[in-house]
């Protein structure tokens, strides 16, 4: 990502296919520097015609209920982890809390979207943030939140975490009756790992600690007591641009920490057949990454 040129060793468990580090760094925190991107990613607006507008389309893409937002998505669609929440579907009552949230983009969202009952935390902020009418993320880890939620979610937090069993234990101990867990992962069952090998920019060394394989998530919650209830893919492009920028030696951000665009490294038609190659990988089920969820 930074262009750091360390090395990391992987190795991938002959039983299960799960794809994990060989030794996690003593100091994972250095691997996060400020201008890390998640940290970057703030509240949105919510105010004036156009939140009310995109409010309804995610409020409809999240939940499947309002017109406007029905309409609206047809011509621009809501980006997928609004788009993943439509599985379980959303209900305004719902306790919803975001795990590895960074500065709480999604909750904003989904506060302008009309839910109200969202917390969040991320171990990496440097201090508790409090998002917008009370909606606060706490600076501290899974494991220090009490209370129960009817969906804990993770979106891309889950590789990050030494113990994914402890994680989904503490996440199975703080649902409520009937509640759910969503993962978003990268999957090392896919096309571009595949394709890429260690260029695969989904491997992410060495902040992605373990790229599960569907049977190793099966494996896992079962251990938990957790139920795998569906499991789609939800990759992009990205999975396909990021690896294709490792083989030429190119780090996604610059020395100064600014993002590298890959409109600056790709014509229109090479971006073009990125996209294609991971809406075909979607629908073949071996997409960069997917979306599990999990229920008691």
């Amino acid at each position: 990502m930074f262009g750091t040129g360390e090395a990391f060793e992987y190795f991938q468990c002959a039983v299960c296919g799960c794809l994990q580090i060989a030794d996690i760094p003593e100091d994972l925190s250095r691997f996060y520097p400020p201008h890390y991107y998640s940290f970057h990613l703030g509240p949105v607006r919510s105010g004036g015609i156009k939140g009310k507008l995109v409010g309804a389309r995610d409020r409809f893409a999240a939940s499947g209920s309002g017109l406007i937002g029905r309409l609206l998505c047809g011509k621009m669609p809501a980006q997928a982890d609004v788009r993943a929440l439509g599985r379980i579907p959303l209900r305004p009552s719902m306790r919803i809390l975001d795990v590895g949230c960074g500065r709480g983009k999604l909750l904003s969202i989904l506060h302008r979207a009309g839910f109200r009952k969202l917390a969040g935390v991320d171990p990496y902020l440097a201090e508790d943030t409090t998002i917008v009418d009370g909606i606060r993320v706490q600076a501290t880890n899974l494991e220090s939140i009490s209370g129960e939620f009817d969906l804990i979610m993770l979106h891309h937090a889950f590789e990050h975490v030494g113990s994914g069993y402890e994680l989904l234990h503490a996440a199975s101990m703080r649902l409520a009756k009937g509640g759910k867990i969503l993962l978003r992962i990268p999957s090392c069952d896919s096309d571009a790992f595949e394709s890429y090998g260690a260029y695969w920019v989904g491997l992410d060394a060495p902040r992605h600690l373990f790229l599960y394989s569907r049977k190793s998530l099966e494996i896992l919650a079962e251990k938990v007591g957790l139920t795998l209830e569906s499991c789609w893919c939800d990759g992009d492009s990205f999975d396909y641009w990021g690896s294709e920028m490792y083989i030429r030696g190119l780090s996604l951000f610059h020395q100064d920490g600014s993002p590298r665009p890959p409109e600056s490294v790709f014509d229109l038609t090479e971006m073009e057949t990125f996209a294609r190659l991971a809406a075909h990988s979607n629908l073949s089920d071996r997409g960069g990454q997917i979306a599990v969820i999990l229920s008691k």
